[in-house]
Formats: C-alpha cells, structure tokens, sequence
C-alpha cells in the first residue's frame, strides 16, 4: 500500500488531487489541512469517511505534529501556502512563515524520516516578466514580482541544495475550472461568472500572458510525477500546456462568443507586474503529460454548473483565499 501524505488537503487543487490519489486501491492518503479559512474542510467534506483518506487538521507551521506523520510515508506533496498576491500582502510576516520556513522545516524532517519523494507544488509566476515573443522555460530567469511568487522561489533555492530527498518541483500555471472546494478569485472563474451574472467586465492590463490550467489537469500533473519517480526526481516540471497561453482580451473574446451580450470596461495598463508565456514541452517530452481540458472547455464547465444553481453566492468569502 502506498502511503501519500498531502498537506493543504481541503484547498482547491488539494481536495481534486486527493480524490484521484484515492482512485487508486492501493494508495491512503494523509491529508494536513487547518481548516480555518472560510471554506473550512469543504474540499474534503464528501470524502471525509473514505477508509483510505486519514485527515488531520493541522498548521504546517508545527513541525513537531506533522514529523510524527512521515515515518513509512513514500511521498509527501506539499500544496499548502499562503496562495496569490492578495493574501500574501495582507500578512506578509505570516506569509513568509507558512510559505518559508514551514516548508524547509517539512523538508528536512522528510529527509530524516527516509520519505522517498517530495514534491513541492510551486507557480509559473516565478518567471514575473519574460519576452512573450518567445515560450520560457524551466531554464528561464526566475524573476519573482510578488511576495507570493518570492516565497516560492526562496523554498525552490532551497531544494536545488538538497541531495540526499528525491524532490521534484512543479511550477502550475493558473489553475482554473471547477473543483470540489471551488474559487472565484481567479482568472477564468471569475471572468466566467461575472460574465454570466453581471453582463460586463472590467478588465485590467488585457494585452499581458499567462498560461492557464485546469485543476483536474494539475492534479493530474502531479500523479504522473509521483508515478514515475525515476524520471521526476530532481527536475522541475512547468505543469500545462504551450497551446494554453491567453491574455485577458483573448479570454473576453472567448466568454462573448458564449454570452454575446457581454460587456468590456478596458482599464489601460502600460506596466504589469506579470506578463510571461511558458513552454510545457519538458513535462510531456519526460512524462508524457498531456492536458484534457483547454480554457474555452474550462469556461464552459463554469457556465454549466452556474446555470444549473452550483454557485448561488459566487461573492461570498469561502469562494476567495
């Protein structure tokens, strides 16, 4: 039996992966989630009687609680954090704490635990600003504009020095789509259903790139590393697809194709923080990884369930970290 444990359980791309994991007869997974913000456990509520799913409700921060969970562990994926630059402004010192200093801590304590495999789960907002006119790659200049992204790079740094834990780093794309704890402060969900409720969009900064994924495909992203270990251990995976790079105007244009009624309120910005289009040929040349879901199927997963009364109060603050 393969023992996985996974911390941020119950967040969005959390309680996607740890369905799939359980998919597979021969997996338990031990889920880490405090479960204090406003979406509480929902991301594992439905399977949180599941015979193979073990939660414990902890911070990350208490090193000493999740080192006694590793021992026989085969692999650890650590999603937690302080996730996107909203949050990570509003706490900057706790941010670092969480997204830092608990994750080398967890590091270290894996190594001494003899844990085979970690993975840490990081963000193509790393590479900050990059010649759109070209895909950037793994290989690319790190150039971090967020505090958020910078944590990631420092846990990153980090890794690349350890030589005795088998890491492997996979830096997402956005995630979009629907999931069992779902998110409206982000990109393509929160276009897609201000489109549909709202009729208009305000958007900002529409000509700058980013790469987009959707959480099912995340998810899957890190299946496939942590199935095929010889291949991932000690590399850095982009996790997407080269074909799913969009600016905010390409989206509009996606969502009036869906909602011709749909409105634009354009905010002229000459400077974005962010603007960068990824390569995802390593992860498919390596692993064979391919994405299933493209932003347009995304949006139309989003409008689908909108529609049929999924998402009653897509404002309220378990929708939003």
């Amino acid at each position: 039996m393969r023992r996985i444990l996974v911390t941020g359980a119950a967040g969005y791309v959390g309680g996607t992966l740890i369905r799939r994991l359980l998919a597979d007869p021969d997996t338990e997974v031990v889920g880490v989630d405090l479960c204090e913000m406003d979406h509480g456990a929902e991301g594992v509520r439905e399977i949180i009687d599941h015979p193979r799913l073990t939660l414990v409700r902890e911070d990350v921060r208490n090193t000493a609680a999740l080192a006694e969970l590793l021992p026989g562990t085969d692999a650890v994926v650590h999603l937690a954090a302080i996730v996107g630059d909203p949050a990570g402004r509003r706490d900057p010192d706790k941010t670092r704490a969480i997204n830092i200093d608990a994750s080398v801590n967890l590091i270290d304590a894996s190594r001494d635990a003899g844990v085979g495999h970690f993975v840490f789960v990081s963000t193509c907002s790393n590479y900050g600003v990059s010649d759109t006119d070209n895909l950037v790659t793994e290989d690319g200049d790190l150039n971090p504009v967020s505090l958020y992204a910078e944590t990631k790079v420092a846990v990153e740094k980090r890794l690349m020095d350890e030589k005795t834990l088998p890491w492997t780093v996979c830096r997402f794309a956005t995630v979009y789509g629907v999931g069992p704890r779902m998110r409206f402060d982000l990109t393509v969900n929160e276009f897609a259903i201000d489109a549909l409720n709202e009729g208009v969009l305000e958007i900002y900064g529409e000509q700058f790139w980013r790469p987009y994924v959707h959480v099912e495909d995340a998810a899957r992203g890190v299946e496939m590393v942590l199935a095929q270990p010889d291949k991932s251990a000690f590399r850095v995976f982009n996790v997407g697809n080269s074909d799913e790079n969009y600016t905010k105007r390409m989206m509009y244009e996606l969502l009036k194709e869906r909602l011709p009624s749909l409105e634009a309120k354009w905010v002229q910005i000459d400077e974005d923080p962010r603007s960068y289009k990824v390569s995802f040929q390593r992860i498919k040349d390596e692993l064979g990884y391919e994405t299933t879901w493209t932003v347009p199927s995304g949006m139309d997963q989003i409008l689908d369930h909108a529609r049929l009364g999924a998402f009653p109060d897509p404002k309220a603050a378990r929708f939003r970290n």
